[in-house]
């Protein structure tokens, strides 16, 4: 069963591990990233856009920056994983990014992470198989570290996550 992006958003909210923008309406920046992608736009990241999500936990979202005024809008990364079919959504702090994928066409597609040491050319491993799922995934990073969770440990929040296209679950990447 999939959760989708508002769920999963209000779950982290309810735990505290979620925060928001406090800025207007995302009108204009799905707009302009509908734009910047040539109308390549998954629902998903639609619907993260209009979430306001700046960050979940220590991890940032990848957001550009809109402005009314285009002189004064900024794609920051928006482009940087676009050769490998991919759209950065969250950063990893140390120069990595998870990315949605956009070669898949559907609605609600999977999210991969991109290590800066391989130039973005092509997902690691994969983070989450839909965006709800990697959200809700993102949220517990910490804490199954700390906790010193078993490798799979993801199938209990995701149980399709071995089943993404482009690159194997973390425990299986190698």
């Amino acid at each position: 069963m999939d959760i989708s992006v508002r769920e999963a958003c209000r779950s982290l909210e309810a735990q505290g591990a979620l925060r928001r923008r406090l800025r207007g309406s995302p009108d204009g920046l799905v707009a302009y990233v509908r734009e910047l992608l040539g109308d390549q736009m998954p629902a998903d990241l639609e619907a993260l856009y209009r979430e306001g999500v700046e960050a979940i936990g220590d991890f940032r979202a990848v957001i550009p920056k809109w402005n009314e005024r285009p002189e004064r809008r900024r794609e920051g990364l928006l482009r940087a994983l676009l050769p490998a079919q991919a759209v950065p959504i969250f950063s990893d702090g140390a120069g990595s990014l998870y990315g949605l994928d956009l070669s898949s066409g559907v609605a609600s597609p999977a999210v991969y992470f991109f290590d800066h040491e391989d130039l973005f050319e092509r997902p690691r491993w994969a983070a989450g198989s839909s965006l709800g799922h990697f959200l809700l995934l993102l949220g517990q990073h910490d804490r199954a570290i700390d906790e010193g969770r078993t490798p799979g440990w993801e199938r209990g929040i995701d149980p399709d996550i071995d089943k993404c296209p482009r690159a194997p679950p973390i425990w299986r990447a190698g």
